[in-house]
């Protein structure tokens, strides 16, 4: 048995980014692939490892850790390495701009994606159906309702879209400021520091 095991989707770019952090890592993990549109993550199996019914969650020494930003700190916090600046400055500046893409490209890519790819199913069924699978939602019960089953008006796909622009403008200019090839600079995160001291 691995000392790692990721439930997680494909489909899913907050499991996407937990995956390429394990294999940056060079972790090996047993994988359980999780079928959202079959309802895989509202099972009570899955909801007693993340009461959230959302992917990813990492399993850990028979411990769940969920929240793929959680994920990813939690992975480095046990296994330092290239992600996170080691001096408390270059730490901080890379939490505010996790938190900025966590507040606007991030929930602004579920209105697009869920209009593309859940609306299809959501169509398909009934008024009671649809309300049931709202309602069995923890985290994304009301952004269903609000979505409905003829999918997210022009007006609010406009805004998502904005929000994602605004997100890549953003991340441009950080890589124009720290002179890339990565966000934060020549590293993954920032250049270590060349002093002994710690923070």
């Amino acid at each position: 048995m691995q000392d790692f095991i990721l439930y997680n989707a494909p489909q899913s770019t907050c499991s996407q980014r937990v995956r390429y952090v394990l294999h940056a890592k060079g972790l090996a993990f047993e994988e359980h692939k999780l079928d959202l549109f079959t309802g895989d993550q509202l099972k009570p199996e899955y909801l007693a490892i993340n009461p959230n019914g959302v992917v990813p969650s990492l399993v850990h020494q028979g411990r769940a850790v969920t929240d793929s930003a959680v994920i990813m700190e939690y992975l480095e916090d046990i296994l330092p390495g290239a992600f996170r600046p080691r001096d408390a400055f270059g730490a901080a500046k890379m939490r505010a701009m996790m938190r900025f893409i966590d507040e606007v490209p991030t929930p602004a890519i579920r209105v697009p994606s869920y209009n593309l790819a859940f609306l299809p199913h959501y169509q398909a069924m009934t008024a009671e159906e649809f309300q049931a699978v709202c309602d069995a939602k923890p985290l994304r019960r009301e952004f269903l309702m609000k979505m409905g089953r003829t999918g997210f008006p022009e007006q609010e796909m406009n805004e998502a879209l904005g929000r994602l622009q605004r997100g890549v403008q953003r991340m441009a200019s950080w890589l124009s400021d720290n002179g890339g090839p990565w966000i934060m600079g020549d590293e993954m995160t920032s250049p270590r520091p060349t002093t002994t001291g710690r923070c």
